[in-house]
């Protein structure tokens, strides 16, 4: 959001950045140790069951999960768990795909081939990791060959966990890896979009997954079908054989479910297919927690059929929502004991846009991270007035990143003075990100000296934008030698903005050699202005021939 600045110098241009970041925050940790930190048990005795893997149809004599049918990208999730295994700061290991995909069994298999003897710990889905670094360095010993921090379903964790690059770095540090699924749908929301630029920092999401995910296809190829009529199980033969579907969709009744929650309202079910419908919708919605009956209910309306077929009581049609179907879940999936609390059977999708209702429903029911999540789904979709709603409430009770989200969105939507409010507000709660975009706002406006000084104070708090952006600063004040030190800085940690603009101030101080070769490192980097600032050197001292490739991007 904001405008690209740049100016002409002898043909050679020079960079600016944009108001932008990630957001996360995240509740005070708790000291005491939970129990399910001291649980944990080696790889290899784990239950795929245990870690999130669905049931599958029974056979004649009910043997449970099928045998695992390797998949063409395990050779690619074996890689990444051995290098982030073997990485000093450790990582994070993303599966993302469909809803049964087979995301949950392939991660779950790869960890028994690579990391068969380290010790796994899979946290519940309110559990905050913050401190967890510490409490794994307390049990070194009960873990010689290090940990496996499972998380499956990620988004279900984001809120509660304060998993950021920096903590999966501190459970690295301690010796563990992070390993994680997620729904595509989910992960395209809550991740931070990329600007219009290609090389500055991402905008409303979670930090966390920047990570380049794996993605299992829903759809299993020729090969990996015919590996599944190999395997000697009827249910994997049969699914194998029917290619309107995935293998592992099929062999957990997916396309049954679906098929009969979509025939509910013709069938005489037509509360209980809103029922569902409303379920589905709000997790759509960004509504990760389980949802009680009473929540269910209040969105249900905006999805009975129009016209509406006389509808079924409302215990009849709770009914037929949570009783099993095909041998397999209900429509409406139990998460306790009591049957209080609910989800839908995750396979199941709508089709639309969500109605006012869910949304309404949605910020009715949810609070902390969880709202902040629906504020980023319904900015995902172009919802800014829900988002809008979703943060400020946030923001009014303390919260960092719904203070610095409404910045983001006023700013885009032309309320400057808002969203400088809002960054100021963030800012002086310590927030760096939104130090660097109120020193942003504050030199659009002219107040050169406020924003050197909001800029500083992001830099010391390590903002790495804000690097680039003093140096800009100072660069168009013509104070080039603080302007040098700030780009060489930003240079080192690796930003190709500032090794192009520090290529322009070394061409404009008359050191061309230098600055040739400053803007070769940023070109070979990706970043297009700089190859094109090189092809203007090299073109204009007659030596075209050495840009080769890069004058290309």
């Amino acid at each position: 959001m904001g405008d690209n600045r740049t100016r002409d110098n002898h043909g050679v241009s020079i960079q600016a950045r944009d108001i932008n970041g990630p957001i996360t925050v995240h509740p005070r940790p708790d000291a005491s140790v939970p129990g399910w930190v001291d649980t944990a048990l080696p790889v290899h005795r784990c239950e795929a069951g245990e870690l999130g893997v669905h049931h599958v149809l029974p056979d004649t004599e009910d043997q449970g999960l099928p045998p695992y049918v390797a998949r063409d990208v395990d050779e690619e999730l074996d890689r990444r768990l051995v290098t982030v295994a073997e990485a000093p700061r450790g990582g994070l290991v993303l599966v993302t795909g469909a809803s049964t995909a087979g995301k949950t069994r392939a991660l779950a298999e790869a960890l028994g081939r690579t990391l068969p003897d380290r010790m796994l710990l899979a946290p519940p889905e309110d559990a905050d990791l913050r401190s967890l670094p510490t409490w794994l360095e307390e049990r070194a010993e009960c873990a010689s060959q290090g940990w496996v921090v499972w998380l499956d379903d990620l988004e279900r964790h984001l809120g509660a966990s304060g998993l950021t690059p920096t903590l999966v770095a501190e459970l690295g540090l301690a010796g563990a890896v992070v390993t994680a699924t997620i729904r595509r749908n989910h992960l395209e929301a809550l991740r931070p979009s990329p600007t219009e630029r290609a090389f500055t920092a991402e905008g409303v999401g979670y930090a966390v997954l920047k990570t380049p995910p794996v993605v299992i296809e829903r759809r299993w190829n020729p090969q990996e079908r015919e590996r599944a009529r190999a395997s000697g199980d009827e249910r994997l033969v049969r699914a194998a054989d029917d290619e309107r579907f995935g293998v592992a969709e099929q062999l957990v009744a997916g396309p049954l479910l679906q098929q009969t929650w979509n025939g509910g309202p013709d069938g005489g079910h037509a509360r209980g297919y809103a029922l569902v419908a409303a379920a589905v919708g709000l997790a759509e919605a960004g509504v990760s927690s389980p949802l009680t009956r009473e929540q269910i209910q209040a969105a249900h309306v905006a999805y009975l059929p129009a016209p509406p077929p006389l509808p079924e009581e409302d215990d009849q049609a709770w009914e037929w929502a949570t009783c099993p179907h095909s041998g397999m879940a209900g429509l409406l999936v139990p998460v306790d004991h009591e049957g209080r609390r609910w989800r839908a059977f995750d396979y199941l999708t709508n089709q639309g846009p969500l109605p006012e209702a869910v949304w309404r429903t949605a910020l009715e029911t949810t609070a902390g991270q969880e709202r902040l999540d629906v504020g980023l789904t319904a900015y995902s979709v172009d919802l800014y007035d829900v988002a809008e709603a979703a943060w400020t409430t946030l923001a009014e009770q303390g919260y960092n990143a719904a203070m610095f989200n409404l910045g983001l969105l006023l700013k885009g939507l032309g309320r400057d003075g808002e969203a400088e409010d809002w960054f100021r507000w963030a800012a002086e709660e310590g927030e760096v990100k939104a130090m660097n975009n109120l020193g942003l706002m504050l030199e659009e406006a002219g107040r050169a000296g406020e924003a050197e000084s909001w800029y500083r104070r992001a830099v010391d708090g390590g903002d790495t934008e804000a690097v680039f952006n003093l140096g800009l600063l100072l660069h168009k004040q013509g104070r080039l030698k603080g302007a040098e030190e700030w780009y060489r800085r930003a240079a080192a940690e690796g930003d190709p903005g500032a090794m192009s603009n520090l290529g322009v101030l070394l061409n404009d101080s008359g050191r061309g050699e230098e600055a040739v070769s400053w803007f070769r490192r940023a070109a070979d980097a990706g970043h297009s202005g700089a190859a094109h600032n090189l092809a203007v050197l090299l073109g204009g001292a007659g030596r075209s021939e050495e840009t080769g490739a890069q004058g290309d991007r």
